[in-house]
């Protein structure tokens, strides 16, 4: 629901955007130049566009009994304890893969990487546990 409303609320600003395009290059209004005008029209009918069709989308969706399965198996804890353990996990096999690159490149003298490259690599990976065992902790502490 609260997607819809905010949905809803960009439709809105970017009908706004047109009308006042219209409203500025009236007969006895002060004019903007021809660039901002294109701008805030475009942008503005992009908006309300872009706004409108998702509405009518998550409309005819939330009608599909499968979607509203899809979204049930999505939202369940379980699911969404899985996708953070890998999130974690992907997170972490990046940032040692590029400190195993950093180290692999400052090995080679001759290609004049910057020492500095892979001091920022490995103090990137040691906050990265860091970060992540006080929060695994603090989190084992407030559930």
């Amino acid at each position: 629901m609260k997607k819809q409303v905010i949905l809803m609320s960009l439709a809105i600003a970017g009908l706004l955007c047109c009308i006042l395009m219209f409203v500025l290059n009236g007969p006895g209004a002060p004019s903007l130049s021809g660039g901002a005008a294109s701008l805030l029209g475009t942008a503005g009918a992009v908006l309300f566009g872009t706004c409108i069709g998702t509405l009518l989308q998550l409309k005819r969706l939330s009608r599909d009994p499968d979607y509203r399965q899809r979204q049930k198996a999505r939202c369940d804890e379980r699911n969404q304890a899985i996708r953070d353990r890998a999130g974690y996990l992907a997170g972490l096999l990046t940032l040692s893969l590029l400190v195993m690159a950093g180290w692999s490149l400052q090995s080679f003298a001759r290609l004049g990487v910057p020492e500095w490259v892979v001091r920022l690599l490995l103090g990137s990976w040691v906050f990265y546990l860091a970060a992540f065992f006080l929060l695994y902790k603090w989190f084992q502490r407030r559930m």
